[in-house]
């Protein structure tokens, strides 16, 4: 019976975003509210940021809010609003809110446009993604959750034209759950010669998740100076029945997945 001569060492994740279209969908901010059916979501499309001319400095008449936490881009965290199809802002709190209670006067900055406290949201035109279901974290610092489903609602000048409900933004497979799985799965097909040239070598295998379970790249190899080793690695790494794959806002995301193992016997 072969025995285990794989050890792993280190285990981490690194994250390169999709790009976005534009402010209203970057990944690192703080929520913004919505209520919609009389529940209260954190959603991560930002209409406000969308605004012509839009400077988040002057929203609360020049007092001064900055965000606590690490790679937040917004001071502010805006409520939205969704009555008889349309799209409103029901307030904008500073992000302190909970311990200064600085909040926008939504008279002054649409004097205009403002009725019962309410703004049309006519200046935005495009989707808005509401979260629903389980979700997982992806990324410690500032981190965001990926949500297993999402409602994609299409907008045209704060009406909503259409919704569309989106299932399966994530597969999570057992390499990833336990990267002893993936280790196995290296060992059981290769041959024993080529795991005896692995000895004392210290191995990073980098995989890039794709459009689904099945479209995952080896996106490089380090610790391998023999390219035939590294060939029959690449071979036996493509041959994983199924790999990750994870969709925010309707984009796949290319996550890469590095691990480093290493053969310590004696």
């Amino acid at each position: 019976m072969k025995r285990t001569v794989l050890y792993i060492i280190l285990f981490s994740i690194n994250i390169v975003f999709s790009q976005y279209r534009n402010y209203s969908s970057q990944p690192y901010s703080l929520p913004d509210l919505l209520i919609w059916e009389n529940d209260t979501i954190q959603i991560q499309t930002f209409p406000l940021e969308c605004l012509p001319k839009f400077d988040q400095k002057n929203l609360f008449d020049n007092k001064e809010v900055k965000p606590e936490c690490w790679g937040c881009l917004k001071n502010y965290i805006a409520e939205w609003k969704i009555i008889n199809s349309e799209l409103y802002l029901s307030n904008i709190y500073s992000y302190n809110f909970k311990k200064d209670s600085i909040k926008t006067d939504l008279n002054k900055l649409f004097p205009h446009k403002t009725k019962n406290n309410l703004v049309l949201v006519d200046w935005y035109s495009g989707s808005l993604f509401v979260p629903k279901g389980e979700h997982i974290w992806m990324s410690q610092s500032p981190g965001f959750p990926i949500y297993e489903s999402e409602w994609e609602l299409n907008i045209e000048k704060g009406q909503i034209e259409n919704m569309e409900l989106e299932n399966g933004n994530y597969y999570k497979s057992i390499y990833t759950k336990n990267t002893k799985n993936l280790i196995t799965f290296i060992e059981n097909n290769l041959d024993q010669k080529t795991i005896n040239e692995l000895k004392n070598k210290k191995i990073s295998i980098y995989l890039k998740t794709g459009k689904s379970k099945y479209d995952f790249s080896i996106s490089k190899i380090k610790g391998i100076a023999n390219k035939n080793l590294e060939t029959k690695l690449v071979e036996v790494l493509n041959k994983l029945p199924d790999y990750d794959y994870y969709f925010r806002h309707g984009e796949a995301l290319n996550i890469i997945f590095s691990i480093t193992f290493i053969d310590n016997r004696p």
